[in-house]
């Protein structure tokens, strides 16, 4: 993967309809980032037109010199795999039956890999420590074991991007502390690049290289250093009851 990755004069939105306009973002690669900011500001419309399952207004995403708003869905996938906010919804298939779903954009029209994609299947596994659950039925799983699957599948499709749409919500909070560690896992050790939307801000303060704000329709690059000794957090929040303490880093009641 290039040294960037760079969001140029994109413009997203629904039929036409601008929610986000004229985004400019260059960013450095293996890094774990997160997108924040209140209900309805543009935060999964964003994560669907850089995924490409949603049509981009104007504008591009170029990632590893190629952009991924106009590149065919097969070559798309070897660079980039989605992560959605609910997990699918399969019926009797095991966690690794679904987990090699992952490697489709590799294997041949019958959809059989070879000894190297059950490799990378069972590595995968490893990674999310579900080798347990391999054999079980997907759809027996907890919410916080779902995610960790569909973590492993984008894992078994080998993008040097992952981009992720809420990948804690509905999760108790041990998961949520051990999604966030897995994402850091896989930035550090396994040299990948994570977008990801996130209402967990402190947890992302803590474990992000980078934030994107969205605020007043605009949205910006910071790290959580910029973000926290700017007073940024305390704006988006515009409530008199919340305030965002900077010695302690967390939120607290007026």
């Amino acid at each position: 993967m290039s040294k960037q990755i760079t969001i140029s004069n994109l413009t997203v939105g629904y039929n036409n309809d601008a929610l986000l306009s004229n985004i400019n973002i260059t960013t450095n690669s293996n890094q774990l980032i997160a997108i924040i900011g209140r209900n309805g500001t543009g935060k999964s419309t964003l994560l669907k037109t850089l995924s490409g399952t949603l049509p981009n207004i104007s504008g591009s995403f170029n990632v590893d010199n190629k952009n991924i708003l106009t590149l065919p869905e097969t070559k798309r996938a070897k660079l980039l795999s989605l992560v959605t906010t609910k997990p699918e919804s399969v019926n009797n298939i095991t966690v690794k039956d679904f987990v090699s779903f992952g490697r489709y954009p590799y294997t041949n029209w019958l959809g059989i890999g070879n000894k190297d994609d059950n490799t990378t299947i069972n590595e995968a596994i490893a990674l999310c420590n579900i080798t347990e659950l391999s054999n079980r039925d997907y759809q027996t799983l907890s919410d916080g074991e779902k995610q960790r699957v569909n973590i492993a599948r984008s894992i078994a499709q080998n993008t040097p991007l992952i981009i992720l749409d809420e990948p804690t919500a509905h999760l108790d909070l041990v998961n949520k502390i051990e999604i966030f560690k897995l994402l850091k896992t896989l930035t550090e050790i396994h040299n990948k690049t994570i977008i990801f939307s996130s209402h967990q801000i402190e947890y992302a303060l803590q474990a992000c290289n980078e934030i994107w704000l969205i605020n007043n329709q605009e949205i910006n690059n910071y790290t959580p250093t910029q973000l926290i000794e700017n007073n940024l957090l305390n704006e988006i929040i515009k409530s008199k009851d919340i305030i965002f303490d900077k010695t302690s880093k967390t939120f607290k009641l007026q």
